[in-house]
């Protein structure tokens, strides 16, 4: 067993998919997370802690991140006005508004948030919120009884206990990942149960979701490599999917001329 080495083969060496459809389902498994975590490890957590230690550390990052503020009587005040919209290729469209000065809130409808996943807009007295599903809510300060904060008092009060929710979002966000990943190669067997219907070669669905696993490799390293990049590309998942397809392509036809012609040899995945 050479997970590893599979990793690698994957993604030049079509041939060796003949043999990944033998593979037992708990080796596809580990590999499924193997991969799963490298693409974290690159995409994630490695741009995490080189943002932490380029600041002096967790501390220190959300000390700067936090500016001057308060909010006292159901009203925000904050020293400067924040307008952050960017696109993240992990997390999507992003805003974040803040201006105690001009009445925002009031200004911002529905439809100006739909090129946006992920939304936080403040003003003195008001605020909006657009999270993952893509409902928007608004709300004023004194909807909630949260009492009158500063700055001093919120890095005194909260932020001890930022790392450890933070850990916990890290977990989260990493088993919906995982969990994202087999989704995908779901998808990918699905399109390849297409493919070997029109190429004439009959592969059960559980032997085409092992091929789909591996098919995800190349797909997810070069998602790696573009949550690095500070470049938007347009319908970026359909070009995933379309390679993970194309190896899903050539395997199959592997696969084909294998079971009409006497057997070639091919890197089993075996040391």
């Amino acid at each position: 067993m050479n997970i590893f080495a599979e990793l690698v083969h994957s993604i030049y060496d079509f041939r060796s998919y003949s043999g990944y459809r033998r593979n037992k389902a708990g080796k596809v498994f580990l590999y499924g997370l193997l991969l799963s975590l490298v693409y974290f490890l690159v995409s994630l957590f490695l741009p995490m802690f080189v943002s932490i230690a380029g600041v002096g550390g967790f501390a220190n990052m959300v000390r700067e991140a936090i500016p001057d503020f308060t909010l006292e009587n159901g009203r925000l005040w904050v020293e400067e006005p924040v307008d952050i919209q960017q696109y993240d290729a992990y997390q999507g469209g992003i805003c974040f508004r803040v201006d105690t000065d001009n009445p925002i809130t009031e200004s911002v409808t529905d439809v100006d948030l739909l090129a946006f996943d992920r939304v936080l807009i403040l003003d003195a007295e008001h605020g909006i919120v657009k999270a993952e599903g893509g409902s928007v809510l608004r709300f004023s300060y004194e909807d909630f009884d949260i009492g009158n904060w500063d700055r001093e008092t919120f890095l005194k009060e909260i932020v001890p206990f930022i790392p450890f929710v933070l850990w916990i979002v890290l977990v989260i966000v990493v088993c919906a990942g995982f969990f994202a990943f087999f989704a995908g190669a779901f998808v990918t067997a699905s399109i390849g149960s297409i493919i070997s219907a029109f190429m004439g070669c009959r592969l059960k669905f559980g032997e085409l979701y092992k091929l789909a696993v591996y098919a995800r490799t190349p797909a997810m390293i070069i998602k790696s490599v573009y949550s690095w990049i500070p470049v938007v590309i347009p319908y970026f998942y359909v070009i995933n999917f379309g390679i993970s397809a194309f190896y899903m392509w050539k395997a199959i036809q592997y696969i084909k001329e294998e079971t009409q012609n006497p057997p070639q040899t091919y890197w089993t995945g075996e040391p």
